[in-house]
Formats: C-alpha cells, sequence, structure tokens
C-alpha cells in the first residue's frame, strides 16, 4: 500500500508546532497528511514552502461544520480534495437530513474549487432511527454531486458496523478512509440532540477519565484488532477511484507511551500488508 497519509491530530500529544509535526509525518514516510483547521494559522505562503520541503501532500482535512466556509480558498491553494466535517449533534432522521442541507451548500459553494465536503464518524453515527442508522440517512440526503464520506472503520467497527458492508452499502459515496485499528465493540453512542433547549450536563473529570479509559483500550497495534483491512480496502477501491487512506491513532497502546513509534509502525504494517 502507498500513498499512505495521517490525521495529524495523531500528534495531538506532542509537544510540538504545526511545522513540527508535518515534519515528523514526512520522516516517518506518509505521504500526506490531513489537516484540522488550526493549521491554517500557518501563513499559505510559509505552509506551501514547508509541503514543498518535506514533500507531503494534503488530500484531505478535518474542520468544524461552522469554519469550512471560511477555509475553503486556504485548503484549495494546496490541493485538498475534501474538506470533512469531523462530528456534530443530530439525533434522529430529521436532524441527519438537516446536516446534510449543510453539507450541500457547502458542498456547492467548494465545487468551483474542484473539493467536496464530506463528513466523518464515531459511534454515534451508528445510532439507528426509523430502521436505518444516522450515518444513513445523512449519506442518503446528502448530494452525490458535491458530496463524499469518510468511514472511520475503528468507530464504525466499535459500534457494531461491518465496515466493509456499510461502504459496499454506499458504493460511490466514500471518498475516504480513517485507518483506526480496533480492538473491541462497545456499541453506538446515544447522539445529543442539534435541537434542544435541555443543558449539556456540567463536564464531569472523573466521568470523561472513565470514558476515555475505555477508549484508548480498543488502540491495539495495526494488524492485530477486529477490522478485515485487505477486505475494507478491497471494497473502497472497487467503489471510488482514488479513495484517500489515513492513519489515525487516538491513543497510545505501547507502555510508555509513543504515538510516534505507534505511527511508524503502523505505516510499516501498512506498506507490507496491503
Amino acid at each position: 500500500m502507498e500513498n499512505i497519509n495521517v490525521q495529524v491530530y495523531s500528534l495531538v500529544s506532542e509537544k510540538m508546532t504545526p511545522i513540527e509535526k508535518l515534519q515528523t509525518i514526512a520522516k516517518l514516510g506518509y505521504a500526506g497528511a490531513e489537516f484540522t483547521a488550526d493549521f491554517t494559522q500557518v501563513p499559505l505562503e510559509e505552509m506551501k514552502k514547508v509541503l514543498a520541503e518535506t514533500g507531503l501532500k494534503v488530500p484531505s482535512v478535518h474542520c468544524g461544520l461552522e469554519q469550512i466556509e471560511s477555509v475553503i480558498p486556504y485548503f484549495a491553494e494546496l490541493g485538498t480534495k475534501m474538506i470533512i466535517c469531523p462530528g456534530t449533534s443530530f439525533c434522529n432522521r430529521a436532524e441527519a437530513e438537516e446536516v446534510a442541507a449543510e453539507l450541500n451548500r457547502l458542498g456547492h459553494i467548494a465545487k468551483p474549487y474542484g473539493i467536496k465536503i464530506g463528513f466523518h464518524n464515531h459511534t454515534d453515527e451508528y445510532y439507528v432511527d426509523e430502521g436505518k442508522t444516522l450515518y444513513d440517512w445523512l449519506i442518503e440526503a446528502s448530494d452525490p454531486e458535491v458530496t463524499l464520506f469518510q468511514v472511520d472503520c475503528g468507530w464504525c467497527s466499535a459500534a457494531g458496523v461491518d465496515p466493509v458492508e456499510f461502504i459496499n452499502r454506499h458504493a460511490g459515496r466514500i471518498g475516504a478512509i480513517h485507518i483506526k485499528e480496533n480492538g473491541g465493540v462497545i456499541g453506538a453512542k446515544k447522539p445529543w440532540p442539534r435541537h434542544t433547549t435541555e443543558e449539556r450536563p456540567p463536564f464531569d473529570p472523573v466521568a470523561w477519565e472513565k470514558i476515555k479509559e475505555e477508549h484508548d483500550k480498543l488502540n491495539c497495534p495495526q494488524g492485530t484488532g477486529i477490522v478485515d483491512w485487505k477486505a475494507v480496502k478491497a471494497a473502497a477501491d472497487a467503489q471510488y477511484d482514488d479513495v484517500i487512506y489515513v492513519v489515525e491513532r487516538e491513543a497510545s497502546y505501547n507502555d510508555p507511551q509513543d504515538r510516534v513509534a505507534c505511527l511508524a509502525e503502523d505505516i510499516a504494517w501498512l506498506k507490507a500488508n496491503l
């Protein structure tokens, strides 16, 4: 497998500047990086220079729904093909269709730049309403002319959904895959409503730490989890040309914690086995 990218969030725990993260990613042998919106704080010409020096591409980006419109010109200059919302609240079919309408609006703005707008799943999007997952409703209500979607296979499989079956179900609509190794099933988290007068409960650091521990335990070395990556790649490649493959590590699996070492092992396994 070649042209493997990495989500820059994988290095969130590392004390590095954005440019140092890109230099590290290039040294690890990745072909590109999936940026987050904060990378636009680096002036455009400086970013172009760093990308030229490292040889990295920026095929896809994660950006909050409310920020997407403002960053389209910046990422168009970097050759980005997909700007992906990493998540927003919606809890039923009607709310999924509202989000789809916003993706469609942004997609038509991005179209002249050669960019499609997308969405990235966690487990919440596999919550079922009216007989289908919320992600099904979202994709079905989105305009295929201006939208594509990213399947995070780690969260998909953690929700108890087979990512291969899901990709096949939405053939032609999956433009990017998050390669996130996952060691178990925790089920689909009940999503928070898009429209509610109810206040979210105050942040509970103890409860959050328990959730984080549960999620972190799902991390395992690439190739040792429950996802059949060869089947994922075959299904993804069969339904869309030039699928963007992105490694994401939200936690380390080694002790002492070393995210860079994990990412080095990830790309080595992928190049040797896919």
